[in-house]
């Protein structure tokens, strides 16, 4: 393909494209985490993996964009000034890599423009919003950035422990209406707590529930993370992470 392009004299910017799609096809399933730096992107990792691996704060502590890989033990290694590559004994990282990108409103530019790089070369985009500021302006703003890029987007609420049950369905609401005016479709929407899921999975790996606190279940529970969790592992199978990749 790439020789009959330049049979037919395509610019250098259509056989850079050709070569950065193939590729990219080549490439294990690439998961992109996206948002501000206080929504809990770090933390909803951190839940999902069952361990803490990335830095949680409520300072911009993303400084780098971290590339989470399958490795037989957890490591990290700095592989340019503004990427690491960590890597954990954890099964579904054999086919899916996960970035975690510095907050969309991050006060260094740097930490912006690297977010707004790796986004374009993602399969699918997470988009990580708080439950208690759902869809800031910096974020409508990237929303848009990513519909101009055409990927698929799945909307993350994060911190619904914070809100009663008819704020959730509130919020919900609010997030999906504004979603279909910046997408123009209404996108899959997970309500979750990221601190919530966490816990119940420390819980369930200790095996000791101490006097007059929930279990594991009942925190599990609370924290609606497992639709999402079953959304990346089984929804995601290998023939839907090949369409999209196509797409």
């Amino acid at each position: 393909l790439g020789y009959n392009l330049t049979r037919l004299e395509a610019s250098r910017e259509d056989t850079t494209r050709l070569d950065q799609a193939r590729r990219q096809l080549d490439e294990l399933f690439l998961l992109v985490i996206v948002g501000e730096f206080n929504a809990g992107k770090s933390a909803f990792i951190n839940a999902l993996l069952g361990q803490q691996l990335l830095e949680e704060g409520a300072t911009p502590t993303t400084v780098r964009v971290h590339l989470l890989r399958h490795g037989d033990q957890i490591g990290r290694s700095l592989v340019e000034a503004d990427m690491e590559v960590v890597t954990a004994p954890v099964e579904w990282l054999r086919e899916i890599n996960v970035v975690d990108t510095p907050g969309t409103n991050a006060v260094i530019q740097r930490h912006q423009e690297i977010t707004e790089d790796f986004v374009p070369r993602s399969d699918l985009v997470l988009f990580v919003t708080s439950a208690d500021r759902p869809f800031s302006e910096s974020e409508r703003l990237f929303m848009e950035r990513i519909r101009a890029w055409g990927k698929k987007v799945v909307i993350v609420v994060n911190k619904v422990d914070i809100l009663n049950p008819a704020d959730v369905l509130r919020v919900r609401a609010f997030v999906a209406e504004n979603a279909l005016k910046l997408l123009g479709v209404e996108p899959e929407i997970f309500m979750v707590s990221a601190r919530l899921a966490r816990k119940a999975k420390e819980a369930d790996q200790q095996g000791v529930r101490t006097s007059g606190q929930p279990s594991a279940l009942e925190l599990w529970a609370e924290s609606r993370f497992e639709p999402l969790e079953r959304y990346i592992l089984d929804t995601l199978d290998e023939t839907e992470r090949l369409r999209l990749k196509l797409l």
